[in-house]
């Protein structure tokens, strides 16, 4: 018995694409963090999979690997599970009826 038994398929897609945002935020991160050189075009795929990332341009005094930089990232991590969990929560009230 799992807990998939007691939700609808509208709180599933929600918490599942919740958590999606959630991994791709710290994958980003752990790429920024262990490359220590992000080019362009992981800039560019920070923005795309984790808008909240952008809110960093004005921090730009914030170093990588620094314990501000992780504070930073988990912020970030937690704002992109939100938006991602927002997006399925308006996709599973388009697709499926309440009573489903």
């Amino acid at each position: 018995m799992g807990i998939a038994e007691y939700l609808s398929k509208r709180q599933q897609l929600t918490i599942g694409l919740g958590s999606l945002g959630l991994v791709l935020a710290v994958m980003v991160w752990a790429y920024t963090e262990f490359a220590k050189s992000a080019g362009p075009l992981a800039g560019l795929v920070s923005a795309i999979l984790c808008p909240p990332a952008l809110l960093s341009i004005p921090l730009i005094d914030v170093e990588v690997g620094t314990p501000d930089y992780r504070i930073m990232w988990a912020v970030f991590a937690f704002m992109n599970a939100a938006l991602y969990a927002v997006i399925g929560s308006v996709i599973g009230k388009l697709r499926w009826k309440p009573d489903e």
